[in-house]
């Protein structure tokens, strides 16, 4: 156990977006996908990195996922919410393109983090008890963000550049 998960979202396909944050992450416990994973017919060999991962690769159906990529993936892709238990900790997957129903159901659930993706824009926000994470965009960022993912580890969340600068950081 490293205690510490990765956080990616919106990859679209693209193999060295998964690649550079493998690199980014370093050892960690498991992967947290938020969604819009693969890119429908074409072949980049994003599927085949994921399918080898030596950690579990927790994935929230994306509005661009669909049942024909759950062919190529051998880890489940097709649920819109993933919960996970992980250091005492209740956490919420959702891609976040209904971001409304998904903020509703955390705030109720009593979440302590909720990951979501869709905008393609980093952001770490806390809302009462619950921080509501969006890693950003690994391959396709969107406005003036660069291409990221998230940290996770026992006392704080980060968000970094797949060139490993910081944009966010938050204690929890």
């Amino acid at each position: 156990m490293f205690s510490r998960l990765g956080v990616i979202a919106d990859t679209h396909g693209h193999a060295d977006a998964w690649e550079k944050a493998l690199n980014i992450w370093g050892n960690i416990d498991a992967i947290l996908h938020a969604g819009d994973v693969l890119k429908s017919n074409l072949n980049t060999g994003l599927a085949q990195y994921i399918n080898t991962s030596l950690v579990p690769v927790l994935i929230a159906k994306g509005n661009s996922d669909f049942p024909r990529d759950q062919e190529e993936l051998r880890w489940p892709i097709l649920s819109p919410y993933v919960t996970v238990w992980w250091q005492g900790r209740m956490i919420l997957v959702s891609h976040g393109n209904n971001f409304s129903q998904v903020r509703k159901l955390a705030l109720l659930a009593n979440a302590d983090l909720v990951v979501t993706g869709h905008t393609h824009i980093g952001s770490l926000v806390r809302e009462g008890h619950t921080f509501f994470l969006n890693p950003g965009s690994a391959a396709l960022p969107r406005g003036r963000d660069l291409a990221s993912v998230a940290i996770i580890e026992e006392n704080e969340i980060r968000i970094v550049t797949l060139e490993g600068q910081l944009l966010h950081r938050e204690e929890w």
